[in-house]
């Protein structure tokens, strides 16, 4: 779940979010993308959901039944921006 959010969904976040490059180029595209991701308000505990799906621990090929492993989160991010003032944008992985 961790890579996915961090890493996978932070990207496509910011390709939404980024102002239209100068051009498609690398340079550019990532530019915009660090330039809206600066703006990526800090989440908040309470704009963040973890959990495990009931049933995790059945799996066969789960052999710690003790596990508190999270299959699941969800994330509210708000981007401090005129542009995307008031608009949540809401993560999920699972």
């Amino acid at each position: 779940i961790r890579d996915v959010m961090q890493n996978h969904l932070t990207q496509i976040l910011a390709l939404i979010a980024m102002e239209q490059p100068l051009s498609m180029s690398a340079e550019h595209i990532l530019q915009e993308k660090i330039k809206v991701l600066k703006c990526v308000r800090p989440i908040s505990r309470r704009d963040l959901v973890v959990g495990q799906y009931a049933g995790y621990l059945e799996e066969e090929s789960i052999t710690n039944k003790q596990s508190t492993t999270e299959t699941f989160a969800a994330a509210v991010i708000k981007i401090h921006s005129p542009r995307w003032a008031g608009v949540p944008f809401v993560l999920k992985a699972g």
